[in-house]
């Protein structure tokens, strides 16, 4: 199994600071490191774009793929640039995971994460749930107290993965969630809540999260 980590934007609400440096005010460990130590890989593999040499001069040891054209293209598109039929773990460089989920996501077959949260925005992805699993997905308000698609994918099925990569050329401009081939499959889902997994955008959400981490 491999990680596939994308951190190629440019963190324009975090002053430009790359967030998988980003250090946990619980545990000292920075998001890339929190990455390496929830899931059970055999290789990391990060795609970087903007500030990318930060990361690759402090963590060396893994894999780097530079996405040239960061400025104009989504995550859908840097994934594009690292997957093959490899089954994988996707994940995007925004997430505190807590320990408590290390289990269920290594051990859990393919699987998209979600979480019900009033906490979001209009720029939210909103998934589209049939059974127990994801059908499809939007952006912006929530039309029926719909989910939130967290950026965190578990793949191995070799034609899902071609398909996913085939959309993520052909849309440059689109994210992950954008891109996933829905029309060929239904993609099981894993629930969340946000103290399970926490992401940072802004200042003001780290700002949140170290209050929470005092009280």
């Amino acid at each position: 199994m491999r990680l596939i980590i994308l951190a190629a934007g440019d963190s324009f609400e975090l002053d430009g600071f790359s967030k998988l440096l980003i250090k946990n005010p619980q545990t000292g460990k920075s998001i890339l490191q929190g990455y390496a130590d929830i899931f059970e890989v055999t290789k990391i593999t990060i795609v970087i774009g903007y500030r990318g040499m930060e990361v690759m001069h402090e963590h060396p040891e893994y894999e780097y793929i530079y996405n040239e054209k960061w400025q104009m293209t989504g995550s859908g598109y840097s994934l594009s640039l690292a997957l093959n039929e490899e089954p994988c773990i996707v994940v995007e460089s925004d997430f505190f995971i807590d320990d408590s989920l290390k289990n269920e996501l290594n051990k859990k077959e393919n699987y998209v994460v979600i979480k019900k949260s009033e906490s979001r925005n209009l720029n939210s992805f909103n998934a589209l749930v049939d059974d127990e699993c994801v059908v499809g997905m939007y952006k912006g308000e929530s039309k029926k107290q719909d989910p939130i698609l967290v950026s965190l994918f578990k793949e191995s099925n070799a034609e899902v993965l071609r398909n996913w990569k085939k959309n993520g050329i052909e849309s440059p401009h689109l994210y992950i969630g954008q891109t996933y081939p829905y029309d060929v499959n239904k993609i099981p889902y894993l629930v969340v809540d946000d103290k399970s997994i926490y992401e940072i955008n802004t200042i003001n959400d780290y700002i949140s999260y170290v209050e929470k981490t005092r009280k």
